[in-house]
Order: C-alpha cells, then structure tokens, then sequence
C-alpha cells in the first residue's frame, strides 16, 4: 500500500541581507514577523537565509547533501522560495542567487517559484515580451544597457516607437528606486548616463499621466486580494518608503480584469503572485509582476486581517504545490 507523503515542516527564504539597522526592522514589523506566525499555525517553522548558508555535499552526487547552518535539510521536508533580491545593495548577491537558485532546482527541491519565472519576472522587459498577448496589454517599454559607452547614443534607434515624456526607471529595481522622467533625448541621455555609474539597466515606458494603480494577489489561479492606490508626484510612485502617498483599499477585481489574470495564472506556473495595473481612467495597462509580491502588515486592523488571509492562502498553496510535487515525484 503507498501512503502518503509527510508534508513539508520547513519553509525557507533565500534572502540577501544587506540592509542597515532601520531596514530590517522595517522588515521585520512589516512583514517577516507576521510570516513566522502565519507560518506557524500550518505547521511550518520559516526562516532567511543568505545564500551562503547553504551548503551541499556532493561527494555521492547520487545522494547529495543540503545544510542550512549545518543543520540538514530534504526536499521531503522543506520548500525553498527562490525569488531574485536585487536592489541597489544587493546587487553583488545576485550572482550567488542565480547559481543557487539552479543547484536547488537540480538537487530535486521543490521551488514554487521556479528560477526561470523569477529571472524573466524580474527584468521589466523580458515580462513584457514573455506576457505579450495579455487582454490587457504591456505598458510599452524600451530596454537599454548603461556602461562605459553609454554616451555614444547607440540606442537611439531603440525609442523611435516611444514619445516624450517618458518613465525611466532600473529594469530589476523595485520600491519605486531610481524612476525618473524625461521629457526629451538629453533628459534620457543624463539619465543613462548616470546608469553607468553602477553598469545599471534601464527601461522606458509610457507615461501615463495621473494614474490610479490596481494591484491584485493571485493564489492558485484566482484572484484574492484586490488593492487600489493613487500613484502621486514627479515620478508617479506609491511606495511610501520613497516619499509616494499609498492610499489603498481593498475591493473586487474590475471585471475587465478577468481575462488577463487567467492568462496570467497560464503563463506564470506558480502558486501565488502578485500583478499591478495601472489606468489613466479610460483604459488598463499591465505594469508588473511580483512573484515574491509581499504584502505589508501593521497599516491598520482591517486591513492586517485581510493581509493575514492573503498570506495564509499563500502558505497553504504552498503546501499543496509541494504535496503535488512529492506525489508526481512518486509516481515518476
């Protein structure tokens, strides 16, 4: 007779930390904290980890060895989430991701975040090009590379198609660092330029003007959590760590919305994601996708709860992704 496998105890992050004394706390208030205890009530301790504290003993490559602080770790036991940290201070980490992220994903764990979906997720324009065919479509975007020849102008011709002014922001940042306006080709140019500093990637897009924000939480294929916000100044930026006003609510998915996140749950094979929308009061444009898109506690007690459902429906589709897995690993 089979029986069925043991569910997973562990649930582990891999996470650069790099941060000063305030980000971590920041971080801890506002997310890890309420994670653990999340994480807690379904039976699963959750931890970070920086990259380098995991080891694998690959002597017997038929029966390696994983080690988290020298504790040691199964793929029976433990799911690993695997998404790309690469904010300004973390750049130096993302080599060591990239690499772990692929010898986790040989050694047979279970990753609901499989490394190619975060490695396209995470640069603007290979999500754009990979979700082409969205109902509602990609914010048109220019990429471009910085560097030292930056100032030959080669990339003119790239932006033929795109009209001033326009957003420029790091093609792999978040929190909305680093987004400027230009309003013609010596703003792009500076812009760029200044890029080269730290070899920093870049995309254009469309400026929209005004613009109210939808952001919207997928588990498991549908819809869970809606989030509506003004994106306000200069920049059009929400995010209240850099100066933007993040005035949300939480409603119902706008029905012309539908369509695209069902697309979206085909083309993006993960449990649990999050997608932003941005409209200028007449029309939709799909702006972004978060495979790791976190959601923050300690705003006020109505909101905490629905957060509080958010992230449980995440664990727990977690846990059902890696039952899956075992049970297809089983039959194989």
């Amino acid at each position: 007779m089979t029986t069925s496998p043991s569910p997973a105890t562990r649930l582990c992050w891999i996470y650069p930390d790099r941060g000063t004394a305030w980000q971590r706390d920041y971080e801890e208030q506002g997310v890890w904290g309420a994670y653990r205890e999340i994480a807690e009530t379904l039976g699963l301790r959750m931890s970070l980890h920086k990259p380098e504290e995991v080891a694998v003993d690959g002597t017997d490559p038929t029966r390696p060895r994983v080690y988290l602080n020298g504790e040691r770790v199964t793929p029976e036991d433990t799911i690993f989430v695997t998404a790309i940290y690469s904010l300004p201070h973390q750049v130096v980490d993302v080599a060591n991701q990239v690499y772990l992220f692929t010898v986790l994903e040989t050694l047979g764990f279970y990753l609901p975040i499989p490394p190619w979906l975060t490695y396209l997720g995470e640069d603007k324009l290979a999500t754009v090009v990979h979700l082409a065919q969205s109902p509602v479509p990609p914010l048109p975007t220019v990429r471009v590379a910085s560097g030292r020849e930056a100032m030959t102008g080669h990339y003119d011709e790239a932006f033929a198609n795109l009209d001033y002014p326009m957003i420029v922001k790091p093609a792999n940042w978040g929190m909305g660092l680093g987004i400027s306006v230009v309003h013609n080709v010596h703003d792009l140019r500076g812009v760029i330029g200044l890029a080269g500093g730290a070899e920093t990637p870049l995309v254009a897009q469309l400026y929209v003007k005004d613009p109210r924000e939808t952001r919207v939480y997928v588990v498991d294929g549908r819809a869970h959590t809606v989030l509506q916000g003004n994106k306000e100044g200069y920049c059009l930026m929400v995010t209240k760590t850099v100066g933007g006003r993040h005035e949300r609510a939480f409603t119902d998915l706008p029905a012309e919305l539908d369509s695209t996140v069902a697309y979206l749950s085909e083309r993006l094979p993960t449990p649990y994601f999050s997608v932003d929308f941005i409209s200028d009061g007449e029309r939709f444009w799909l702006s972004e996708i978060e495979v790791d898109g976190a959601i923050g506690f300690s705003m006020d007690a109505e909101q905490d709860v629905v957060a509080r459902s958010l992230v449980t429906a995440r664990f727990e589709a977690y846990q059902r992704g890696h039952a899956r897995w075992l049970a297809d690993r089983e039959r194989r």
